[in-house]
């Protein structure tokens, strides 16, 4: 029996070199919405498939090298049932855990790394409280 219950997949953290040319892939010919994103980082466009699933594009920071890919930037997130049942999990596991945080729009996570050194994020649900944040047509997000 597993010991958390994800309930969905939230979103993904997707590499990219260039928001505008990869928002022509993403947006213009997938169709995903960009939607305001959540954190402090101009790095990070947040989209959203018509689902809600989300796709996060994150740009290399300045100054950084866009490939190799920096270890631990990129990630999948899993919406859970339970986030402080989740997060106990991985301290008892004695994972490392980054976080907990709160985001703009109250919604709740936490990273921790897989065997492999890869970054796994569990999230509670998006919008938990309203946010007037806006976004561009390049993703780049602020407050009106």
């Amino acid at each position: 029996m597993p010991k958390i219950k994800v309930r969905a997949i939230n979103h993904v953290g997707i590499g990219v070199r260039d928001r505008r040319v990869s928002l022509k892939f993403y947006r213009d010919i997938l169709g995903l919405e960009i939607v305001p994103s959540m954190v402090d980082s101009k790095n990070i466009v947040w989209m959203r498939a018509a689902d809600g699933t989300m796709v996060h594009l994150i740009e290399p920071r300045d100054g950084a090298e866009a490939v190799p890919v920096p270890a631990g930037l990129y990630h999948n997130a899993y919406e859970v049932e339970d986030f402080d049942a989740a997060l106990k999990v991985m301290k008892d596991g004695g994972f490392e855990i980054d976080g907990p945080s709160e985001r703009h729009d109250g919604q709740k996570c936490f990273f921790v790394k897989d065997p492999d050194g890869n970054r796994v994020e569990f999230v509670t649900r998006s919008g938990l409280k309203p946010s007037k944040r806006v976004a561009d047509e390049l993703g780049y997000t602020r407050e009106p």
